[in-house]
């Protein structure tokens, strides 16, 4: 078999694109965004080392964990930090924006309860108005009766005094 034929084993890119995590998510998951399939990502590597071991001379590669003698392959822990600042960020940005939201929207509800104070008051005076009115035609009405009662009171006393009189 030729060289060219040969797949290449898997190569870790540090530029790697993983979904974005929604900003309340569970810290695990946050962990997963950062570093993708964790160790998962060593057998992968193993499993390509083994295939194309036993494809080229026969000599198989061991995964580091199995083989002490040889050498773990480092991690680059800068792009990790670098990537959860991205992170940190984004979730900054999210949270700044949900406050922005709920601010507005607290502004919102204060013109809308100041609009009701407002329209409250108003209705509250209406029927203070109406209950006013009602009082003074019953005040009236009770006026026009004791007017009347004593037009008739009146009038029996000088039927009493023409009455009496000879």
């Amino acid at each position: 078999m030729s060289e060219e034929s040969q797949p290449e084993p898997q190569k870790r890119t540090t530029t790697e694109s993983t979904p974005a995590p929604s900003p309340l998510v569970h810290t695990d998951e946050a962990a997963a965004a950062i570093i993708p399939n964790g160790i998962s990502l060593s057998k992968q590597k193993l499993s390509a080392k083994e295939d194309n071991g036993s494809q080229n001379d026969g000599r198989q590669t061991l995964d580091p964990i199995e083989d002490p003698n040889q050498k773990i392959e480092d991690y680059d822990w800068a792009d990790v930090e670098h990537r959860y600042h991205d992170k940190m960020q984004e979730c900054a940005k999210d949270e700044a924006a949900l406050f922005d939201e709920f601010n507005d929207t607290i502004k919102l509800f204060e013109s809308w309860t100041a609009a009701m104070t407002v329209h409250e008051n108003d209705r509250s005076y209406k029927r203070l108005k109406t209950r006013m009115t009602y009082v003074e035609r019953d005040e009236e009405r009770l006026e026009k009766k004791r007017q009347h009662y004593s037009k008739v009171v009146s009038a029996f006393e000088s039927a009493l005094a023409l009455l009496r009189s000879p």
